[in-house]
């Protein structure tokens, strides 16, 4: 185009609207020098335009040339609004030259014609003889390369060469170079103000006729975290979400929400009708919390869901434990408690038979040894024995019994804590089959899917209620109207974010595809949404997104896993293995040092010894009280309770023994002068007597 025709252009779009926000002019070289030659007239008219021309380093000579030609130029053109030389004028300057320097080069030549080789040509060009001084002199021009006003001239392809050119946008009332290109490098980082002022990328044709998109919004009273209005503008997640994507599209989408209303806060209609209408071409999107389905995806275009996908079952829960008389025996299966006391008696009988030969408190009438064995083998539960124990091997296994008694003992406290203070909740319904055979209501969320899967799920449809928000929900369940709530997870997150501790989602997830957005098909809007939704979930701003939806806490499932079951007899194995191994050891080292301390009771070197004298003789070894057994309870005085006269020490029995001799041997009175051996012998201090010379005298008597 000429300048002229050009700014008459321009001026006819401006008219038009086309010099508005989403519109796009890119003019080539050939027009880019009109702001210098229309002036303003062409500035108030291409607001927004980008252009392009070659880039021309700023030199010494430059500048002289162009002093040089503004002076001549103002002198043969008075008035002119031209201030300096453009472009194109700098690249004829340099052509001139060019010329010259072929001319000079190719030299003289003889000039005449060689006639055309084709003579029936369609046009007469095709009839014109060349000339051979031409040939030449272009053959010249075509290699001519210096350095000219513009910079380097070089002609290659029958083209001049520039390898950077200057991108050039308009802006207000000044022409800026906002850029550059070079075949290395591309285009650098520009900024460019486009028609209507808005610094926005346009996406061109892309949207329908460059106007507002009409996207269609449902209204929803139940689950208003979702979608809802204010003071009419649209609100809740489905839209944070869709002006998040938006908002991050390289250019700038118009847009207006009109609700699906009757104006009285209720729906004009059902999902599906309002996702008709886009097909219907009423709306140009629809945003709200849309389910994808096949059906639907008939007609319109979704993109990415942007919610978790899935239907699951809603349900109430209650403490399975009953609290009750017994409750007390729960921390322990039936297991631990017959194997804890069956240890507890196993102890008490290993202690009472290490000690009750040596310990005066475990001897008595069998009556009184039976309870003392079971009075100190329980009580060391509580550690209240007040039984002193005497003899090493025992004490090492009451240590031990001890320790198992003591974790046995806060392992069972923290079981009943629990048992006692926490809720062990569980569903009331697991599966849908359940429903079914018990024959119980199924609620589920009003203009909604719902039904269509619930009659594929086998449920009678006269055994299902629709309801509208959480709190119906809630009344529902709460008062048994239905046994199971069936919907969508992002739903009943957000009933549970309000009703976490009364019920929980269970059974198997059905497969949908969560939330998306509904375009018209074959909108290339449907592939950026996309994008833009993925953006969200990778850089984690959709997890803040849907934080402000649920709630910063999680109400997670309850199931078997968040159960405390009873304390068992396996999980104490080991520590019962261990003190029963070391008790019995104690009691078989026992037995060896008392038959080995015995030996010669049991040994009869005169001949073999018949078995019911052996039995005798063993039981009167660990029956009877050892009182020269090397313990610590022999060195203490005897009980105070004993008789004095009855309890006869070993120094007592000793002067018994030899009064008794002396009486056989002499009775009558000794003569005087003469000794008296018996007398003498009593009254030496013999010390206590050992336990075989007991032994023995008592044998004889």
């Amino acid at each position: 185009m000429s300048y002229q025709l050009a700014l008459k252009f321009f001026q006819l779009a401006k008219d038009e609207g086309m010099m508005g926000q989403g519109y796009v002019w890119i003019t080539a070289y050939g027009l880019t020098d009109i702001f210098n030659v229309v002036g303003y007239p062409a500035l108030d008219v291409m607001q927004g335009v980008v252009g392009i021309e070659p880039y021309v380093e700023e030199t010494v000579r430059l500048n002289k040339f162009r002093q040089r030609w503004h002076e001549k130029y103002r002198l043969e053109n008075p008035g002119t609004s031209i201030n300096e030389p453009i472009t194109s004028g700098l690249y004829a300057y340099d052509t001139v030259w060019a010329i010259a320097l072929a001319a000079e080069k190719g030299g003289y030549v003889n000039s005449d014609f060689v006639p055309s080789e084709t003579n029936n040509g369609s046009t007469d060009f095709d009839k014109i003889s060349t000339s051979r001084a031409a040939e030449k002199f272009r053959d010249a021009f075509l290699k001519v390369n210096f350095t000219g006003i513009s910079g380097q001239f070089v002609i290659q392809d029958m083209q001049l060469v520039s390898t950077t050119y200057k991108i050039i946008n308009i802006a207000g009332r000044e022409r800026r170079a906002v850029g550059f290109w070079t075949p290395g490098l591309n285009i650098s980082r520009i900024s460019i103000v486009w028609p209507g002022g808005s610094e926005t990328t346009p996406r061109g044709w892309l949207l329908p006729v460059n106007k507002k998109l009409k996207i269609g919004v449902p209204v929803k009273p139940g689950f208003s975290s979702f979608i809802r209005s204010e003071d009419g503008t649209p609100k809740g997640f489905c839209i944070d979400v869709f002006e998040e994507v938006i908002g991050k599209l390289p250019y700038k989408v118009p847009k207006h929400y009109v609700e699906f209303g009757n104006g009285k806060g209720e729906s004009n209609g059902t999902y599906d009708e309002l996702v008709y209408k886009v097909y219907l071409k009423e709306f140009d999107a629809v945003v709200g919390d849309i389910t994808i389905l096949a059906n639907r995806s008939l007609y319109v275009d979704y993109t990415l869901p942007y919610t978790e996908s899935g239907v699951r079952m809603l349900v109430p829960v209650r403490d399975q434990r009953q609290k009750t008389a017994w409750t007390f025996l729960e921390p322990l299966t039936a297991d631990l408690w017959l194997g804890t006391g069956a240890f507890i008696v196993f102890t008490g009988f290993i202690v009472w038979f290490i000690e009750h030969r040596t310990n005066q408190e475990f001897r008595g009438p069998p009556a009184s040894q039976i309870g003392s064995v079971f009075y100190f083998s329980f009580s060391t539960l509580v550690f209240a024995h007040r039984e002193r124990i005497v003899n090493n091997l025992s004490r090492i296994a009451v240590v031990l019994w001890l320790f198992v008694v003591l974790i046995l003992q806060q392992s069972y406290t923290a079981s009943l804590s629990s048992i006692l203070t926490v809720e062990q909740l569980q569903p009331t319904v697991t599966n849908i089959d359940e429903v079914i055979r018990r024959g119980d209501y199924v609620g589920y969320l009003n203009d909604s899917f719902m039904p269509e899967l619930l009659k594929r799920l086998k449920i009678n449809e006269t055994k299902m209620k629709a309801f509208s928000s959480p709190e119906e929900y809630n009344d529902a369940l709460s008062t048994r109207k239905v046994a199971v709530i069936v919907d969508e997870i992002p739903y009943l997150k957000v009933f549970l974010s309000k009703y976490c501790h009364k019920y929980t989602m269970v059974g198997p997830t059905y497969k949908f595809d969560g939330f998306g957005y509904a375009f018209p098909r074959g909108s290339p809007l449907t592939p950026e949404i996309s994008r833009g939704i993925l953006e969200l979930a990778s850089n984690g701003r959709m997890d803040e997104l849907e934080k402000q939806l649920y709630g910063d806490t999680s109400c997670p499932d309850k199931d078997d896993s968040q159960t405390s079951s009873s304390l068992t007899l396996h999980s104490f194995l080991g520590l019962f293995i261990i003190t029963g191994t070391t008790s019995l050891l104690a009691l078989i080292l026992h037995v060896i040092i008392s038959l080995y301390d015995h030996r010669s009771h049991w040994i009869n070197g005169s001949g073999q010894i018949s078995w019911h004298e052996l039995l005798a003789v063993l039981f009167k070894i660990f029956h009877e009280r050892d009182n020269s057994s090397n313990t610590p309870d022999n060195e203490e005085p005897e009980m105070e309770d004993i008789d004095p006269p009855t309890a006869e020490s070993p120094w007592s029995m000793s002067n018994h023994i030899i009064e008794n001799v002396d009486s056989d041997t002499d009775t009558g009175s000794t003569p005087d002068g003469e000794g008296t051996p018996g007398r003498e012998v009593s009254n030496q201090d013999l010390g206590p007597p050992s336990f075989a010379y007991m032994h023995s005298e008592g044998a004889m008597e």
